[in-house]
């Protein structure tokens, strides 16, 4: 993880099973498994633990339903806009492309 950004990647299997995970400098969390609303209160103490160690944060959604997960993403982008974030950015990949950047160990 790249010094300074707090990371919270999550994999969406359907709206009642998803699981999600926070990566910050020199630690990295359990994955959480749970629903919709499990993934928004991890991503709220995502963005907290970024918050309070003065850091960026990334967040890195998967799915292999690519309308579920272009569901969750745009209402996690509106979440994002309304803390008041100062700049975003998206990118989407598949999973294969995600593994090889993984693999590769090249930060997005």
């Amino acid at each position: 993880m790249a010094e300074g950004m707090v990371s919270f990647e999550a994999d969406i299997q359907t709206l009642t099973q998803m699981r999600s995970r926070v990566i910050w400098p020199n630690s990295t969390g359990p994955w959480i498994e749970g629903g919709l609303e499990d993934l928004m209160v991890h991503f709220t103490y995502a963005g907290w633990m970024a918050y309070s160690l003065g850091c960026a944060m990334s967040m890195i959604l998967s799915s292999r339903d690519e309308r579920l997960g272009q569901a969750v993403s745009e209402m996690m982008t509106r979440m994002i806009a309304s803390f008041g974030a100062v700049q975003m950015a998206e990118i989407r990949l598949n999973r294969e492309a995600i593994d090889e950047l993984r693999k590769d160990r090249i930060d997005p």
